[in-house]
């Protein structure tokens, strides 16, 4: 806000203000802009140094009932009030606060900044662990990709360092004895709020308590904080809306996520578009898109992003030892089902479905795609199985248009790629397990075990060709995609890896939401060691760099992954035709297996309940309809048409070659 020339209230003035029923033992140090109207303030106390903005416009709110600019029966301390904002029915006091210009307060109790505040940047979270040791600096800046790095890379010392003194320079710059709220926020019927910056364009409605923290909010994306909310140290960013009874400790809400419904969380992270409803958590790392709805749910000590938590969903991070102190992580995609546990620590492959209860511990982080079952008090694993079923292909297809972020600066970096060099290196390194298992387990053999999870020796190797189907689906889709934004390109250039790509044979890591391969982020690693990066706006710039490199290094790594799956020495013309062909044959198996999952939902025993009185049949199908004609079946019918029309155009592409 630009600091405007201020002038001293004329006798005039002061003479309209006391017949207004307003008070100051001193008025010298109530200043105003030219042309100050004294008649639009009524029945307020001033204490310390006031300044007011011009006061002629006024509000029509959601609610159309016209406010005027003024102030009107309010205790105002050592206060700054922009332009045209509306003060009324102040029941406490508004004290050590620079109010930007159209801010809209009503029926409020104290909003005050007692001493100088950081308001909960910095504040330390023990997240992950609830015992300590993953300590993580919350700003209004933190993305997911932040706190990954100083939550689980405290091995390297330095690297720590570094990151927790951009947080504490970033705390620094925002420290003040006077809290901010913002342009254009309006703010109704709130109780206590102490230490709190507010954004602009904020709305704040019903709130019972907030204590050292931040709402971050612009008019493009603002936020919401409503009615029962309890909430200290703690960050919420941009776009969020937080309400019905929502308690927070410790706690950092994302971008455009959804909490209430009597939701509770301490020392956790929610990043974007995540959804917390009458769910506890606790020590969480969520990362985007984390979501729990049910009141039975307890998310405890876990790392989780693109994740669905059944009803009733449960974990243990402790052994009735030295306590709390350990951990588990749902790689991205996984769900669990109604009441499933999991006795931390654990490790589940990305895109996993979780059902029954697991008392060992075991890491599938090799399988992703899978099922994670209980099987007479066993942990049982069917690897591959869940990337041919309905949900896993929702779920890549609702994500990127779930994405409720409306500011431009968004913070989390996400790739939503279900089929990556992510998943797709460890599906390689999964069918080569599985046929080693399959190669040493012995014919009478019922289950062969593999980092402490159970895998049917028969089914071994269907799941290695399961796998082996996925990939050529997804090499087939870089190809053609490859092919059709290159029509004109000539072998060598289609077959060599883009400018600037790094090492094609490269490990790949899922950053929470950001895929990259790991020289690229060690790279970035090494910089903020050596203070090349040592800001937060720096920092967010090269992970945006990052992110937006990942179509290079994706196709520098299919054109080292095409000859390993395929069997080839080179990618000749006629290899690359192979792989076509391949992918045409695998996109059509999946789609056919998905179809055949989603008429499940139209067959058989789901229609019981259905024509309570007879009738069954024709009540089904006026309330669900039949298969042909459901949307989702149509959509696969428009997948086949495209599978055929681009197998088409790249053949012709490749012919001409």
């Amino acid at each position: 806000m630009i600091t405007p020339q201020y002038l001293a209230l004329s006798p005039e003035a002061i003479k309209v203000l006391e017949g207004n029923g307003c008070w100051s033992r001193s008025w010298s140090k109530v200043k105003v802009t030219k042309g100050f109207d004294p008649t639009r303030i009524a029945g307020t106390i001033f204490r310390g140094e006031v300044r007011i903005g011009n006061l002629d416009g006024d509000f029509v709110p959601k609610d159309e009932i016209r406010r005027y600019a003024g102030i009107f029966d309010a205790n105002l301390h050592n206060v700054v009030i922009g332009d045209n904002c509306h003060i009324s029915n102040i029941n406490g006091w508004l004290s050590n606060l620079v109010i930007e210009n159209n801010v809209l307060m009503e029926n409020v109790g104290s909003i005050v900044c007692q001493g100088e505040t950081s308001f909960g940047n910095g504040h330390p979270i023990e997240v992950l662990n609830e015992g300590g040791g993953r300590e993580l600096k919350i700003t209004a800046m933190t993305s997911a990709q932040t706190a990954y790095l100083s939550t689980m890379y405290r091995h390297d010392t330095d690297l720590i360092k570094a990151l927790d003194q951009i947080a504490d320079d970033y705390a620094s710059s925002v420290r003040s004895n006077r809290a901010t709220i913002g342009e254009g926020a309006k703010l109704f019927h709130c109780q206590n709020i102490v230490n709190v910056n507010i954004g602009q364009g904020a709305i704040l409605r019903g709130i019972q308590n907030l204590k050292e923290g931040t709402i971050a909010s612009s008019l493009e994306a603002p936020t919401f904080v409503g009615d029962g909310v309890i909430a200290k140290d703690f960050i919420i960013q941009k776009g969020a809306y937080v309400s019905d009874g929502a308690l927070l400790a410790s706690t950092l809400i994302g971008e455009a996520s959804k909490i209430g419904k009597q939701f509770s969380a301490e020392n956790s992270v929610m990043f974007c578009n995540s959804e917390g409803f009458h769910s506890e958590v606790c020590s969480i790392f969520g990362g985007p898109y984390t979501v729990t709805h049910h009141r039975s749910t307890l998310l405890i000590a876990g790392m989780f992003s693109l994740f669905n938590a059944g009803s009733g969903t449960n974990q243990s991070n402790h052994m009735y030892k030295l306590g709390p102190l350990h951990q588990g992580i749902i790689e991205r995609g996984g769900k669990t089902g109604s009441s499933s546990y999991l006795l931390w620590p654990s490790r589940i492959g990305a895109f996993s479905a979780i059902m029954g209860k697991h008392y060992a511990n075991f890491d599938s982080s090799d399988f992703p795609f899978s099922y994670v079952n209980e099987d007479g008090g066993q942990s049982t694993l069917v690897p591959g199985m869940n990337f041919f079923t309905v949900g896993t292909m929702r779920d890549g297809l609702k994500w990127p248009t779930r994405d409720g972020r409306k500011n431009a600066d968004k913070l989390d970096q996400l790739n939503f790629e279900v089929l990556s060099p992510y998943t797709g290196q460890k599906m390689m390194r999964g069918q080569s397990i599985l046929l080693d298992l399959y190669a040493a387990a012995e014919k009478g053999q019922e289950y062969v075990s593999h980092q402490g999870i159970l895998i049917k020796r028969l089914l071994l190797k269907t799941c290695s060709r399961y796998y082996r189907m996925a990939l050529e689906k997804y090499l087939g889709d870089a190809l053609v995609a490859r092919l059709q934004d290159n029509p004109k390109s000539d072998l060598q250039a289609l077959t060599t890896p883009l400018e600037g790509a790094k090492d094609g044979d490269s490990t790949w890591v899922d950053v929470s939401g950001l895929l990259c391969s790991q020289p690229r982020l060690n790279n970035l690693l090494e910089n903020i060691k050596a203070g090349k990066v040592a800001d937060v706006h720096s920092l967010q710039g090269e992970l945006q760099k990052i992110h937006g490199s990942y179509a290079v290094d994706e196709w520098s790594w299919v054109i080292q992954a095409i000859p390993q799956v395929c069997g080839f020495e080179t990618l000749t013309s006629e290899n690359l035709k192979t792989v076509l062909e391949k992918w045409k044959i695998s996109s059509n198996k999946l789609l056919n297996m998905v179809e055949m999952d989603a008429s499940k939902e139209f067959e058989g025993n789901v229609r019981t309940g259905f024509g309570i009185d007879g009738h069954r049949d024709d009540d089904f199908d006026k309330v669900r309809g039949d298969f042909e004609s459901n949307s989702f079946k149509k959509q696969l019918d428009e997948m086949r048409q495209k599978v055929e029309s681009n197998y088409d155009q790249s053949l012709t592409i490749l012919n001409n070659l």
